[in-house]
């Protein structure tokens, strides 16, 4: 009785698994936008997981930032930018693939406050990539105390992390011939020498000119990890996607 009882229960989940999946997939094939893409494929993964809140992030590893795209349940600043050395996103960057912290409170760099309970609630980030580049980040809280996550978790989350990457691809694939045409003259207009202090110009120009930030932080005698961050506002300023874009600026800009 036991037995059947344990086997009816696993094809229950089995089943749930396989229409969050369906649902998903589906999604893909419609028209939406990234950000409700994006969204929708959250809330069945964190749902088919038995939670309540998580996050989906896109990574930026040239600037050196990822962006929160779509929050569920956590209210950690959704849209913004933050260095892509705190919090979860940062942890799954630093080890190219799954992790798992037992409570929030030991993750470094977290944005989560000490009086939020997910605080001292598990949490597991894991990758999203498109071929071999890591383009974003899947993550997802326990919803009670000692709820933990194991690799079963991670393996089902890995492939909503499928659908959530060819979402993002998708939408910048989308979005790609408009901005070549038009944002790039139009962004080179939109900021000046003014935009920048003074050391984000010095830095610029080292960019520009090809030179690595390890090189850039010797020239300039300040730490490799405070050329990372000045690499990261010039790009968010001057609306550069990279840093060959930034340099291409400077050559638009010149002539």
């Amino acid at each position: 009785m036991e037995q059947s009882i344990r086997e009816h229960s696993a094809n229950r989940s089995r089943e749930d698994q396989l229409e969050a999946l369906a649902s998903s997939a589906g999604d893909l094939a419609g028209e939406f936008e990234r950000e409700p893409l994006l969204e929708r494929i959250l809330v069945n993964a964190v749902r088919l997981l038995g939670c309540q809140s998580g996050s989906i992030c896109t990574i930026d590893e040239d600037a050196r930032l990822y962006r929160k795209e779509v929050d569920l349940g956590v209210g950690c600043r959704s849209g913004e930018l933050f260095p892509l050395d705190e919090g979860v996103t940062g942890a799954v960057v630093r080890a190219r693939g799954v992790v798992f912290f037992d409570r929030y409170s030991t993750v470094p760099g977290g944005h989560i406050s000490t009086t939020d309970q997910r605080h001292s609630r598990a949490v597991i980030g894991v990758p999203i990539r498109f071929k071999s580049r890591l383009i974003g980040a899947f993550v997802v809280f326990g919803a009670e105390d000692d709820r933990t996550f194991d690799a079963r978790d991670a393996e089902l989350l890995e492939l909503f992390a499928i659908h959530a990457a060819i979402a993002i691809v998708n939408s910048r694939l989308k979005a790609e011939p408009a901005e070549e045409s038009e944002s790039g003259r139009q962004t080179i207009a939109s900021w000046t020498e003014d935009t920048l202090t003074p050391r984000e110009r010095e830095v610029r120009a080292l960019v520009e000119r090809g030179w690595q930030d390890k090189q850039i932080a010797s020239t300039l005698g300040i730490s490799f990890k405070t050329v990372e961050k000045h690499v990261g506002t010039i790009l968010r300023k001057t609306g550069a996607r990279n840093r060959t874009q930034l340099a291409s600026f400077a050559s638009d800009r010149a002539g």
